[in-house]
């Protein structure tokens, strides 16, 4: 007839008896190969998150408005750079 083991009710049951050498290099292997596949996924998120939010921002129609106290704001035009002076009178 079987032993019967009794867990009490508030007791933890045991741990599990000793593992093989290759049983744990097996288990040991699976976990690697798990945060391997998790870290690239991590990687392939960041680098595709970084093209979304790039790509989003060529895309975006922006027309930027400055708040002038009126309702709507006055829209910004594009001023160019001034030309810079090349011949200085100071030496």
């Amino acid at each position: 007839m079987a032993r019967r083991v009794t867990i009490g009710a508030f007791s933890l049951p045991s741990a599990r008896g000793c593992l093989s050498p290759s049983a744990l290099a097996e288990q040991l292997a699976g976990y690697g190969r798990a945060s391997s596949f998790l870290a690239g996924a991590l990687f392939a998120s960041l680098i595709g998150t970084m093209w979304l939010t790039y790509f989003c921002l060529q895309r975006a129609e922006v027309i930027p408005y400055v708040a002038d106290g009126g309702v709507f704001g006055c829209e910004v035009r594009a001023v160019s750079q001034p030309a810079l002076q090349t011949d200085r009178s100071e030496p």
